[in-house]
């Protein structure tokens, strides 16, 4: 059975009810929370996106508008404090716990985005490190321009990758096994293509648990499995090779 999922977003916004349009037709979110500074608030574009979701105005925001549920305008008073970051991790975290105690109530999980555009001061390096810790997904949505084909919103899909290994290895007490796979994979793909009995040779272990294995780390994008049939090689991913070298999930 699929698991119901609520999909959330947190905006930045300062100027643009452009950038927030097409982010909303992009992902057509159930929840949306604005963040924005305490100076655009009072001067920026927050307020009236904030009114126009509320109303459902599809002339600014499109017919998806209509199938947000919740709305909500989060502001953190300066941009540029030593600070910030910390604000906006708070911040981050309060907004989580909401949407999460939203989405609870009719049974479902949240799939958090967070966005990095239309952002002021420190905003952006903050989000995106607060996402890290709160296990968010990041995204960034540019300028319309001809050349992107109506392709505006980009999925960080570096920054997503680190998020999800790093939450499933501190979440899983089996994580130094699948590490050890993953080691000896690296270690010994330097010399050539490796499939999985070759791996298991190295670790080993048996063919079955040495596949078993591999899958989750395949599932949380630390591994891959080349295209085709009994005789696919595996090889590690960047976000694998990452996991290795920073000791992620060993401490």
């Amino acid at each position: 059975m699929n698991e119901r999922k609520k999909r959330v977003l947190i905006h930045c916004i300062r100027e643009s009810m452009t950038n927030l349009s097409d982010t909303i037709r992009h992902f057509q979110p159930d929840y949306v929370y604005l963040l924005t500074s305490g100076h655009h608030a009072n001067e920026g574009k927050a307020g009236v996106a904030f009114h126009e979701i509320q109303g459902n105005e599809e002339r600014t925001f499109g017919r998806y508008v209509k199938d947000i549920e919740h709305v909500a305008l989060h502001q953190i008073k300066d941009a540029w404090h030593k600070e910030t970051m910390t604000y906006v991790i708070k911040e981050l975290g309060e907004i989580k716990v909401d949407a999460e105690k939203r989405a609870k109530k009719v049974g479902a999980k949240c799939e958090i985005y967070a966005g990095l555009s239309d952002a002021t001061g420190l905003f952006p390096h903050s989000v995106a490190f607060a996402a890290m810790l709160h296990d968010m997904k990041t995204y960034y949505t540019r300028g319309r321009r001809p050349y992107y084909n109506d392709e505006f919103v980009l999925e960080i899909d570096t920054l997503n990758g680190i998020t999800s290994a790093k939450s499933w290895l501190e979440g899983h007490s089996d994580r130094k096994k699948n590490l050890k796979y993953l080691e000896a994979l690296i270690e010994i793909e330097k010399e050539g293509e490796v499939d999985v009995k070759r791996l298991s040779i190295k670790v080993q272990k048996d063919v079955k648990t040495t596949r078993n294995a591999c899958n989750k780390l395949a599932e949380n994008g630390m591994l891959e499995y080349s295209e085709g049939g009994k005789n696919r090689t595996i090889s590690s991913t960047n976000i694998g090779k990452m996991c290795i070298k920073f000791d992620w999930g060993r401490s």
